[in-house]
């Protein structure tokens, strides 16, 4: 498991929160999957990150420019599901061969305060160790799904023919805005196979 965000947390709190009430969106976000970055179409969301939906495959639109890919900060912070949400962010890259695909939220919450609240809700399954709050899984080639990864899995080797996708609370990284102190990161990356994409981010499938 490895970590990309080289971060640190950032402080002031804005006051002003519009509450999204729906179907809990975090929850069918946390598993990210296939259906996983349907929450943008959510109502308080839609209006804040531009997107359109052809032949079933979501585009999104907008935002601003970073490092790794594009954020959308929010005007104003929304709540869904205990959690203050202050902007998205979508990445997609290739570095020294292995793709890296990130896409989630930042949030008013910092890491620990979010792990406890995003423990709450079904199918997260965050593990916490050493500060650090993640659900790892890697791809199966033989079961030609997403498994649950062990520290066998990797140790002392280097993956080279499959993927990893990563569910983890961190830190936003400075100067992220809004008063964001936290994220919530879904990513795959390394050998990602058309497969992959297919169960994780269908709108990046050829």
């Amino acid at each position: 498991m490895k970590l990309h965000h080289l971060l640190a947390p950032f402080a002031a709190l804005l006051p002003c929160t519009t509450a999204l009430a729906a179907t809990p969106a975090l929850q069918g976000f946390l598993g990210c999957g296939e259906n996983s970055l349907a929450v943008i179409t959510q109502p308080g969301l839609k209006e804040r990150i531009p997107s359109t939906l052809s032949h079933g495959k979501l585009t999104l639109s907008g935002g601003s420019k970073t490092d790794m890919g594009q954020r959308w900060m929010f005007a104003t912070p929304v709540a869904v599901d205990g959690v203050t949400l202050t902007g998205f962010f979508a990445e997609d890259q290739t570095l020294l061969g292995s793709r890296i695909i990130g896409w989630g939220f930042y949030t008013q919450q910092a890491p620990k305060a979010l792990y406890a609240q995003l423990n709450t809700l079904p199918g997260s399954n965050l593990q916490a160790l050493n500060g650090i709050y993640a659900r790892p899984q890697i791809w199966s080639h033989k079961q030609a799904t997403w498994v649950a990864e062990t520290g066998d899995d990797t140790a002392g080797k280097l993956v080279t023919d499959t993927a990893e996708r990563i569910l983890m609370v961190e830190p936003a990284p400075e100067g992220a805005g809004q008063g964001s102190q936290g994220m919530i990161t879904c990513s795959v990356q390394g050998t990602v196979s058309a497969a992959m994409l297919k169960s994780t981010r269908p709108d990046l499938a050829e």
